[in-house]
């Protein structure tokens, strides 16, 4: 059903170039949003894309590429504003079936984009499952998706690891929007702190619709990118949500990568003259369930060293530089809403003999190194 409605979208929006006006080629901006819904999102491909083409302004100096994977033929549609038919969705690829969480694929999409549509700058938005910098597959905790989930290739190997992802992109990047749960962690801000400018994530699960696409655009290409008040539309469309019970739910946050360092020099001096192993019930967690493995950050270094708290504070200020959240998150393990008393806007990962795999993948990260180190 999903891809009748790609094709049908694609015939109704597209035209054929020689009868249309053309489409900008070099723009200020190209964002990029690689829609990995070959899974249990399948039927969220098609509304992005009109949703994203029906709030198309035509006073935006960009170019917006959309990769679409939710089904037996994924799309690369090209959104741009004529001045004959308005806005319109233009399918300039379309691929045979293949697994969307493949860094090679994403590698090439992304190339694609700066190729057809080169820029200044480049941002990222990126709509799937994932679990942050948990690796793919384990047996506990369960129920991974690491960082795009591909759920119907056939393939094993159907994730993609926080690592690959990292080294997937080809090119430094404005701003990575993720769309998708437990990415509000330090460990893969860390990892990317290279690859991106910025990074907005949630610590905790994201609900659908997630992001508030209707609007997204028209902040992400403004000369410089308000991506703070992304985050901040995102919050209050949930903070406002009354639809259930559970629906008034959201973390989200805006990294400055640029801080991690400080941060990180904070955190190392902090962790490796405490410990906090036995008592760990008591830190603001983010889990999936009863699993504790997104600890809060900032709770956890002021329950370690409150003597600190002045450069606790200062060194997340520097780092996270929009935060918010309601006054519970969701969480899909237990069906329930658990309490935010704290919120830093990061969590982190405490090394725990409950969770042996995790403490062995952990160790190999960019920011347990630099722990260790």
């Amino acid at each position: 059903m999903i891809l009748l409605l790609l094709e049908v979208f694609a015939l109704l929006a597209g035209c054929r170039k020689d009868k249309c006006d053309e489409p900008p080629k070099s723009a200020r901006r190209t964002v990029i949003v690689y829609l990995g819904t070959d899974n249990n999102f399948r039927n969220e491909a098609a509304e992005k894309i009109e949703i994203l083409r029906n709030n198309r302004n035509s006073n935006i100096d960009g170019n917006l590429l959309v990769y679409a994977d939710a089904g037996e033929k994924p799309v690369l549609v090209h959104i741009y504003n004529t001045k004959r038919r308005g806005a319109i969705a233009d399918t300039i690829e379309t691929y045979s079936p293949e697994n969307s969480a493949n860094p090679a694929i994403f590698t090439r999409v992304l190339n694609k984009a700066r190729t057809y549509c080169p820029a200044a700058s480049y941002g990222l938005v990126v709509l799937s499952h994932a679990t942050g910098w948990l690796p793919a597959g384990m047996s506990n905790p369960i129920g991974l998706k690491s960082v795009i989930l591909d759920a119907s290739t056939g393939e094993t190997d159907n994730y993609m690891e926080l690592s690959d992802f990292a080294d997937a992109i080809p090119f430094k990047l404005d701003f990575i929007i993720f769309d998708a749960c437990f990415m509000g962690a330090v460990e893969v801000c860390y990892e990317l702190k290279d690859k991106a400018d910025y990074i907005v994530a949630s610590p905790a699960e994201v609900l659908s619709p997630g992001f508030v696409y209707s609007t997204m655009m028209q902040h992400l290409f403004a000369p410089e990118p308000d991506i703070s008040t992304v985050a901040r539309e995102f919050y209050e469309y949930y903070d406002n949500n009354r639809d259930f019970w559970w629906s008034r739910s959201a973390t989200v946050s805006v990294v400055k990568t640029a801080g991690l360092e400080t941060l990180a020099t904070v955190v190392k001096d902090i962790t490796q003259q405490n410990n906090i192993q036995d008592d760990l019930e008591n830190i603001q967690t983010y889990g999936y369930g009863a699993q504790k493995i997104y600890f809060d950050l900032g709770d956890y270094l002021q329950k370690l060293a409150p003597e600190n708290h002045s450069a606790i504070q200062t060194a997340l200020d520097q780092c996270v530089i929009y935060k918010a959240c309601t006054p519970y998150y969701y969480s899909d393990g237990t069906k329930t809403l658990q309490p935010i008393n704290t919120f830093s806007g990061l969590s982190v990962y405490i090394p725990q003999t409950a969770y042996p795999e995790a403490n062995e993948a952990y160790a190999e990260l960019k920011w347990a190194k630099r722990m260790n180190n």
